[in-house]
């Protein structure tokens, strides 16, 4: 697998390069310290599976460096952003743009490994806090929101889950074990799958990949993404 890696921060690249070359065997990794770096790279040898733009990067002016790395990349190469702070709007106008995910520079090594193999099989991956964000957006402000009635559509109806629900498919999108996700929101363990348990009979899934999938799926055919 070949990765191109665009970060202004050394010790960023450094970190993240090591990370994927623990998790993934005989990845190769190409670093760029800015955008027109790394169109350059990618001008001389179009071969790479996912690159990964840091959003605040030199040479990216907002979305535009996004949208002139996807017009040189190849076809069935996947491009993502990476940012250690964002807001809903900027995950909600990359997808729009053609990004593949929106990866967190705050998710932890694991994490992020599961981020990018959601990505590499055809999937999108966005941070955890948007899948909140959008299921409080979905309760609605009144009798006269569309929203109110609606859920996900036919495969689940995601606008059932309690806010506590919300916050363990959030942790959940992020690779966590429900060890971890128990000690992140104070619970038991047992506390956890009963919630996860509720989320799969609410969204109508068997699994914990299957609620992610279907969750991030509606979401975009509700065109909220």
């Amino acid at each position: 697998m070949r990765i191109l890696l665009a970060d202004d921060h050394d010790l960023v690249r450094e970190a993240i390069s090591l990370l994927f070359q623990q998790y993934f065997e005989g990845c190769e990794v190409a670093e760029a310290g800015a955008l027109e770096p790394a169109l350059d790279l990618i001008a001389e040898n179009n071969t790479f599976d996912l690159v990964l733009l840091d959003l605040r990067m030199p040479g990216m002016n907002g979305l535009e460096g996004l949208k002139r790395t996807l017009e040189k990349v190849a076809s069935s190469t996947y491009v993502v952003l990476l940012s250690g702070a964002y807001r809903s709007e900027d995950v909600r106008k990359a997808i729009e743009s053609g990004a593949h995910g929106f990866i967190p520079k705050t998710l932890r090594g694991q994490a992020l490994a599961n981020a990018v193999q959601l990505v590499l099989a055809g999937d999108k991956y966005l941070p955890s806090s948007i899948l909140t964000d959008i299921g409080d957006g979905m309760m609605g402000t009144g009798e006269g929101d569309s929203r109110m009635a609606g859920g996900f559509g036919n495969e689940g109806d995601f606008a059932r889950l309690t806010p506590r629900e919300r916050e363990v498919l959030a942790l959940l999108s992020e690779g966590r074990p429900n060890k971890d996700i128990a000690r992140h929101l104070d619970l038991r363990e047992i506390t956890v799958k009963y919630h996860l348990k509720n989320i799969y009979r609410k969204l109508n899934v068997s699994n914990r990949a299957q609620a992610v999938k279907i969750a991030l799926e509606d979401m975009a055919r509700a065109g909220t993404l």
